[in-house]
């Protein structure tokens, strides 16, 4: 009696096997398009330059060594705010003069400002 109901059980399993619909490939994703006439430039390409002024000369010295201006014209920092990041910069290692601090945390705050709205990101492609 046993082996009548797994021979009837195991007969049931295959033929349920046997009807079942094969799953449905996935789709690959197609890839993104981007137009063809301007590949987008590669990551870490700089773009943007500082706009003249007192302070300038200074934030070029100290800051490009490890930044380029593409950071600093993002940031739309209050007075304080930069202050506190340019004293935690020179913590780091940044070679500041105590003379150019000032006109480097003047310069900061009237070029990227809260009212800064001159920064538009790019779009980048990533290095392959």
């Amino acid at each position: 009696m046993k082996r009548l109901l797994l021979l009837a059980l195991c007969a049931g399993l295959s033929l349920a096997a046997l009807t079942t619909p094969a799953p449905k490939p996935v789709p690959k994703p197609k890839p993104r398009a981007t137009p063809a006439a301007k590949p987008l430039p590669l990551l870490g390409t700089t773009f943007q330059t500082l706009p003249p002024g007192k302070g300038r000369t200074e934030i070029e010295a100290a800051c490009y060594r490890c930044h380029a201006a593409d950071i600093l014209v993002q940031q739309r920092l209050t007075e304080k705010q930069w202050t506190a990041a340019v004293e935690k910069m020179m913590r780091w290692g940044a070679v500041v003069p105590e003379n150019d601090k000032a006109p480097i945390i003047a310069y900061l705050a009237k070029h990227f400002g809260p009212e800064n709205k001159g920064f538009q990101p790019i779009r980048t492609q990533t290095v392959r």
